[in-house]
C-alpha cells in the first residue's frame, strides 16, 4: 500500500512538473514565434492584405467585359378615355428582356483585362514590401526588449557591487581604516546604481509593452522574451547584396508591374476614339399589340457600330495625361533602382562600422572587468584611492552597457541589411535551421 502511495505521488510530482514547464513556454516566446504572430496581427498588414480583395473585384469587373449586359423589365397600365360615344379603358401588359454584348470596344476591355493581373500582381508586391519591412521593425523591437533586460543585468551587477562596497567600508570605519567620507561615498554610488536600476526595469517594461502592441498582444497578457543579444555574421559583400536586392525587393518590382499596368492604361484611354461595335438583342410580350386588341410576343435584334468623330478632345487629353504618368512612373523606377543601390552601400558600411565599435567595446569591457580587480585588491592593501575605485566600478558598468548596445546596434545593422536585400523573412528561416 505504501509502495502504490509512492508511486502516485511520483506521478503527480511529474504531472504537476510538466504542467509548470508547459505554462513557463507558454508565456514565453522566441523571435522565429514573434514573426509568426506579426505576420498574423499586425494591423497594417491586416490593412494590406485587403489590397487582394480589391485586386479581386478589379478582375471581376474586367472579366465582365466578355460577358453580355442582360436586363429585364415589365410594366402594366390603365389607361381611361372619354369619348363622344362612352366611356372607354384599356387595360397595357408588358415584358421584356435585353441583352447587349460588346463585340469591339477600341481595345479598352482588353486593356482592362491585362491590368487586372498586373494590379494582382502590385497587390501581392505591397503586401510582400510591407511583410519584408514590418518583421525588419520587428527586430528593433523585439532586440530592445533583450538589451533592456541586459542593462539591468548590468545595473544589477552594480548595485551588488556598491553594496558589498558599502558593507567593506563601514567595517573598516569601525577598524578605523576608513572614515565617514568614504562612507557616505559609498552610499552615494549604491544610490546612484540603484536610481539607474530602476529606470532600467521601467525602460524594460516599456518596451515589452511597445513589443506586444506590435505583435497585437494586450500588456496585460505580454509574454517574456527568450533568446539573447547573439550577432551573426554579415554573409556576402556589396555586389552579391546588390544583385539579391535588385531580385527581391518588392518595391522595385511593384514599381516594373506599374509601368505595365499604365501601358494599358494608355490603350484603354486612347479607345475613346475608335470604333465600337455592339450586338443588341431583346424580347417580350406586350397586350395589346401595337394597338390592336391582341396579345402577342416580340423581338428585335440589332448589331451597331458607332464611330467616335469628335469629343471636344477628351480622349486625347486623357491620353496625354496618362503618358506624362507612364513616363512619371519610369523616372520612379529609374530612381528606386539608383536607391537600391545606395542603400545597400550604406547599409554595409553601417555593417563594418558597427562590427569595429563592437570589437571595441568588447576590449573596453575586457579592460574594465580588469581594472575594477585591481582597483578593488589596491584599495583592500591601502595603496589605491577609494574615488579611484568608485569610479573604476562606474567605468565597467559603462564598459557593460555599452557593449550590449554595441550588440544591438550591430545585429540590427544586419538586419537593416538583410531588409535592403528584401530577404529579411528568409534569412530569419535560414538562422532557426542553423
Amino acid at each position: 500500500m505504501k509502495k502504490a502511495t509512492k508511486i502516485i505521488l511520483i506521478i503527480t510530482f511529474v504531472l504537476l512538473y510538466r504542467a509548470t514547464c508547459s505554462s513557463a513556454e507558454d508565456n514565453s516566446i522566441n523571435i522565429h514565434e514573434a514573426i509568426d504572430l506579426t505576420l498574423t496581427n499586425n494591423s497594417t498588414l491586416k490593412s494590406l492584405r485587403q489590397e487582394i480583395k480589391k485586386a479581386y473585384a478589379f478582375k471581376l469587373q474586367a472579366d465582365g467585359t466578355l460577358l453580355p449586359n442582360i436586363s429585364a423589365n415589365a410594366s402594366i397600365d390603365r389607361q381611361k378615355e372619354s369619348t363622344t360615344k362612352n366611356e372607354e379603358r384599356y387595360d397595357n401588359k408588358g415584358a421584356k428582356v435585353s441583352l447587349e454584348q460588346i463585340i469591339y470596344s477600341g481595345g479598352k476591355n482588353s486593356a482592362i483585362r491585362r491590368q487586372s493581373k498586373q494590379v494582382k500582381s502590385i497587390a501581392e508586391l505591397m503586401i510582400a514590401n510591407g511583410e519584408n519591412s514590418t518583421v525588419g521593425q520587428l527586430f528593433v523591437r523585439f532586440y530592445n526588449v533583450i538589451l533592456q533586460r541586459e542593462k539591468i543585468k548590468a545595473e544589477e551587477s552594480a548595485v551588488k557591487t556598491s553594496k558589498q562596497h558599502l558593507k567593506e567600508v563601514s567595517k573598516m570605519r569601525e577598524l578605523g581604516l576608513a572614515n565617514s567620507l568614504e562612507v557616505i561615498r559609498a552610499g552615494q554610488q549604491l544610490a546612484a546604481n540603484t536610481a539607474n536600476l530602476s529606470t532600467a526595469k521601467g525602460l524594460y517594461e516599456s518596451a515589452q509593452i511597445s513589443l506586444m502592441n506590435y505583435i497585437g498582444i494586450t500588456p496585460e497578457k505580454r509574454l517574456e522574451i527568450e533568446g539573447g543579444l547573439n550577432v551573426p555574421e554579415a554573409e556576402g559583400d556589396r555586389q552579391t547584396s546588390i544583385v539579391k536586392a535588385q531580385a527581391n525587393r518588392a518595391d522595385l518590382k511593384r514599381l516594373e508591374q506599374q509601368l505595365e499596368y499604365q501601358e494599358n492604361q494608355i490603350m484603354a484611354e486612347k479607345s475613346g476614339m475608335m470604333p465600337k461595335v455592339a450586338l443588341g438583342a431583346s424580347t417580350g410580350y406586350l397586350n395589346p399589340y401595337r394597338n390592336d386588341d391582341r396579345g402577342d410576343d416580340t423581338w428585335r435584334a440589332e448589331l451597331s457600330v458607332t464611330l467616335p468623330i469628335f469629343d471636344r478632345n477628351t480622349t486625347r487629353g486623357n491620353a496625354i495625361r496618362a503618358e506624362a504618368v507612364l513616363e512619371q512612373d519610369k523616372i520612379a523606377l529609374q530612381q528606386k533602382e539608383l536607391d537600391v543601390k545606395s542603400e545597400v552601400e550604406i547599409a554595409w558600411t553601417e555593417v563594418e562600422s558597427s562590427l569595429d565599435r563592437l570589437k571595441a567595446s568588447e576590449k573596453a569591457l575586457e579592460l574594465g572587468n580588469e581594472s575594477l580587480r585591481l582597483a578593488e585588491v589596491g584599495f583592500r592593501e591601502g595603496v589605491t584611492p577609494q574615488l579611484d575605485l568608485l569610479n573604476a566600478q562606474t567605468s565597467l558598468t559603462s564598459a557593460r552597457l555599452d557593449y550590449a548596445q554595441s550588440q544591438y546596434n550591430h545585429l540590427l545593422t544586419i538586419v537593416a541589411l538583410k531588409v535592403t536585400e528584401g530577404d529579411v523573412i528568409e534569412w530569419t528561416e535560414g538562422i532557426k535551421k542553423q
